[in-house]
């Protein structure tokens, strides 16, 4: 059985399906998976990032929680996110949004005289 460019995407993303439940139990549906597939020309690479993206902007409002002698450090998956967008920002197949577009430019001397 192929694997679809969703699934791999759902498994850069750490979005995979728990066993026995459906697409609805994750962050994102197969619908909003291919569209930022579309929207990243089907690189996998620069998808994953726009995942990351989208996963930081759902955590960013996640505070601590203490409860007796448990704790959990909810602030942790936003910054988690933010380091897998860094991870992937240096992308292998070209530049992703937070990298600047390379100039080539010649450089001419003056004659002397």
């Amino acid at each position: 059985m192929a694997i679809s460019d969703v699934d791999r995407l759902r498994g850069l993303i750490g979005e995979t399906i728990p066993d026995g439940e459906t697409e609805t139990d994750t962050n994102f549906t197969d619908n909003q998976l291919e569209g930022i597939l579309d929207a990243n020309d089907g690189n996998l690479e620069r998808a994953a990032f726009e995942g990351w993206r989208h996963k930081a902007a759902i955590y960013a409002d996640l505070v601590n929680v203490s409860e007796g002698n448990a704790t959990r450090a909810m602030s942790d998956l936003h910054k988690h996110a933010l380091d897998m967008m860094k991870a992937y920002s240096k992308s292998s197949t070209g530049s992703t949004l937070t990298e600047g577009r390379t100039r080539i430019g010649k450089i001419r001397r003056r004659p002397y005289g």
